[in-house]
């Protein structure tokens, strides 16, 4: 499939995107991880909210070993969408693969059997009960935790989630939005049903790196301060 051009920018086709899953699905979450694009997604959701005066869900999976960095963005951002989001920081004991180690291929984040050896102490907001989902145990993956809740968080209705992944990243991520195979929401092209009724929406498909830059610099927004570290480091 060749790339065909919409006729406008891509902060435009974004938030038309945007105000069209507001429109037509009754429950909206954003999949916040903390880095430049969850970022760039998470305030243009939270803009649309305000503009409808509606609440939307973030769900943030914190993997205990994460950079201060990237906390402290987090922070920042859950508080400055705080009249607008239901926030899901969850801090579980979630398996992981273990990229540092040829003896251990997995570890458990959170794991209360292990937390003389945490990283660090999970923030006061944070989700640490394992019974707060009925849908979680123990070790659980992280790929089957997040589509679980959407499932929970979906109540039976058609729940949008909120993903920012773009297709310039690497070849899977264009299939994504390429894929005529896929099950959408509504013919969108730029959304891919995950389970029952929740679909995955991917507004920003179509941002190239320095679209992401100049908006948050345009609109003086915050952001992930270890991309200042990357930078100087070369990355």
């Amino acid at each position: 499939m060749a790339k065909r051009s919409l006729g406008i920018d891509v902060l435009t086709a974004a938030r038309q995107r945007i105000a069209t899953v507001f429109d037509e699905m009754p429950r909206v979450y954003v999949s916040f991880s903390g880095g430049k694009d969850s970022s760039v997604m998470l305030h243009l959701v939270a803009a649309e909210a305000r503009k409808r005066n509606r609440k939307i869900g973030v769900l943030l999976v914190d993997l205990e070993a994460q950079y201060k960095l990237t906390i402290q963005h987090a922070e920042e951002m859950f508080a400055l969408y705080a009249d607008v989001i239901e926030p899901y920081w969850c801090a579980l004991p979630i398996s992981l693969r273990n990229a540092v180690s040829q003896y251990q291929s997995q570890w458990i984040c959170w794991d209360e059997e292990s937390r003389t050896d945490w990283v660090r102490e999970p923030p006061p907001i944070a989700i640490t009960d394992t019974g707060y989902f009925p849908l979680f145990s123990h070790g659980m993956e992280f790929e089957d935790f997040v589509p679980e809740f959407g499932r929970w968080y979906a109540q039976g209705k058609v729940a949008a989630c909120f993903v920012g992944i773009r297709t310039q990243e690497s070849l899977n991520r264009w299939r994504t939005i390429a894929s005529e195979k896929k099950q959408r929401f509504d013919g969108h092209g730029w959304t891919t049903r995950v389970v029952d009724a929740v679909y995955n929406c991917y507004p920003i498909y179509d941002w190239q790196t320095e679209d992401l830059w100049t908006y948050v610099a345009r609109e003086r927004l915050p952001y992930n301060r270890l991309y200042d570290r990357m930078h100087q480091a070369g990355l």
